[in-house]
C-alpha cells in the first residue's frame, strides 16, 4: 500500500485556524485554504451560515467563490476547514454529508482540550454506487445524528456485517452511509462517503 502524502501547513495557517476556532467557540467556525496540491499558503475565514452552528457548519457562498480568484492567481482552494469545539478532530456523519468538494482536503480543528488544539486532515470521497437502503436500514444500527439525518459508520479495523460484503468490494473503509428522511420517514437522499486521513506536516520558520 502506498504511503499517503502529508498535508503541509505553514505555522501562519495553523495559528490562523486555531485562533478562529477559539474565537468562535462554542459554535463551529469554518473557512477555506488557498494553496497548491497538498501545500497550504493562506487560511481565509468564512462565515458559518448553518442554521444550527453548535454541531454543524456551512461555509458562506461568498467565501467559497474565492476559489475562482485563487485559480486566476494560479492557486486553488486546496482545503476547507472547520472546528469541533468540544469533540475530537475526526469527521462526523454530518461532516461526511456536507463534504461536497472531493478534490479538497478537509481540515478539522479540535478544541476538545483548550490548551492542546489539534488539526487533522482528511479526504472525504463520495462513492456513487447503488445501495439497497431498505435492507441496510433493517440490517445495520443506523442512528439519527440530527433531525432526519441517519448514519452508520464502518470502522477500518472492525469486521463488517454481512450486509456490507458487496459494498466492501467497491469501497475502502472507513466510511459513512448517510441517508436523509422526510417528515414521513421515507428516504429522500443518501450517500456513502469514505474517509482517508493525511498526515499533517506543520512548517515553521
Amino acid at each position: 500500500m502506498s504511503q499517503i502524502e502529508a498535508v503541509k501547513l505553514p505555522a501562519a495557517v495553523v495559528d490562523a485556524i486555531i485562533a478562529h476556532a477559539r474565537e468562535g467557540k462554542p459554535e463551529e467556525v469554518c473557512g477555506v485554504v488557498r494553496g497548491r496540491g497538498l501545500t497550504a499558503f493562506e487560511a481565509v475565514r468564512g462565515r458559518n451560515i448553518a442554521s444550527e452552528r453548535i454541531e454543524n457548519y456551512e461555509v458562506d457562498p461568498q467565501t467559497l467563490l474565492l476559489q475562482f480568484a485563487f485559480e486566476d492567481a494560479g492557486d486553488e482552494m486546496m482545503a476547507i476547514y472547520h472546528s469541533h469545539p468540544v469533540s475530537v478532530a475526526y469527521p462526523s456523519a454530518t461532516d461526511a454529508w456536507n463534504a461536497h468538494y472531493p478534490d479538497c482536503i478537509y481540515l478539522i480543528c479540535s478544541l476538545e482540550f483548550d490548551d492542546a488544539p489539534v488539526i487533522r486532515a482528511f479526504r472525504m470521497t463520495p462513492h456513487w454506487i447503488e445501495l439497497d437502503l431498505p435492507m441496510l436500514r433493517r440490517a445495520l444500527p443506523f442512528r439519527e445524528v440530527r433531525p432526519g439525518l441517519h448514519a452508520y459508520f464502518q470502522e477500518h479495523a472492525h469486521t463488517a456485517p454481512d450486509a456490507l460484503k458487496a459494498i466492501l468490494d467497491l469501497t475502502p473503509t472507513p466510511f459513512y452511509i448517510d441517508f436523509f428522511t422526510d417528515a414521513d420517514g421515507a428516504i429522500v437522499d443518501s450517500r456513502l462517503v469514505s474517509i482517508a486521513e493525511h498526515p499533517v506536516e506543520e512548517v515553521r520558520g
